[in-house]
């Protein structure tokens, strides 16, 4: 049973949704083990909080390419938004983003 319930927003379900059925698979069973089973609030090499963080997310996961932003609220992980990296540019819903 995972400690806590993760949960997507509006834009990362689109965002999601837009993945590769190989990358929705493995990416939901990375967020399940990591975010929800383990306490996504503990940073490690491949989740941590954002040294400027926007206006909703405060952590990054990294999963290969794709990046996943969220926060935690209470008992429940809301991912925000579900970007992929490019070289040293980040996409986010086709958008290129400046971190």
């Amino acid at each position: 049973m995972p400690k806590r319930a993760v949960k997507l927003g509006p834009d990362a379900v689109r965002q999601f949704k837009a993945l590769s059925a190989a990358e929705r698979s493995r990416l939901k069973t990375e967020m399940l083990a990591s975010l929800g089973e383990d306490d996504a609030t503990v940073e490690n090499k491949n989740r941590f909080r954002l040294m400027r963080p926007s206006g909703q997310s405060e952590f990054e996961f990294r999963s290969g390419v794709l990046r996943v932003f969220y926060r935690v609220e209470k008992g429940l992980v809301l991912v925000d938004a579900i970007g992929r990296k490019r070289g040293n540019q980040l996409f986010i819903g086709g958008i290129k983003v400046i971190i």
